[in-house]
């Protein structure tokens, strides 16, 4: 079975019998698309980006919320396997996260890799844990985190590129 497969089956083993608000196969393509994108060769060494963020729009965030856990160990994973395969290193563990896109219609969603070092990919986990934990200490609240002003801009520039 080939990654894209296992992912697949992954993710529609998490979402059940609810219907996903869009197609997981397409973001995981996304993912390791942008991933060799932004590769880049360091000290000799093919360096896949350790930073991934997925922007949905407002409306897919209640839906999704819950499996947000899930869904970026999933995606992790399958970004990690898919760098193996062409033998790509990390500055550290792949940090997968959701963030909302207002201008994003529901159903839609981006996928961004960037490139970061050791240190601020910690710093990132670490406000990751600080946010999620938040979210579970909400009994069924979530309260939706907007994407940062440059993610908007680098979509924005995405869809006038070839």
């Amino acid at each position: 079975m080939n990654f894209l497969s296992a992912f697949e089956d992954h993710v529609a083993g998490i979402f059940g019998a609810a219907r996903a608000p869009f197609s997981f196969k397409k973001l995981a393509k996304q993912a390791a698309r942008e991933m060799e994108d932004q590769t880049l060769v360091v000290n000799g060494v093919n360096t896949a980006p350790a930073l991934y963020t997925i922007l949905i729009a407002n409306d897919d965030d209640p839906l999704m919320a819950p499996y947000y856990p899930q869904l970026t160990r999933e995606v992790s994973e399958f970004v990690k396997n898919n760098a193996e395969k062409k033998s790509y290193a990390f500055v550290g563990e792949p940090l997968v996260r959701f963030m909302i896109d207002p201008s994003l219609k529901a159903g839609k969603f981006s996928v961004f890799a960037e490139n970061v070092d050791a240190p601020t990919l910690g710093r990132l986990y670490e406000e990751e844990r600080a946010y999620q934990k938040g979210l579970s200490g909400q009994m069924n609240v979530v309260s939706p985190r907007p994407a940062p002003g440059r993610a908007e801009a680098q979509r924005a520039a995405a869809d006038v590129a070839p």
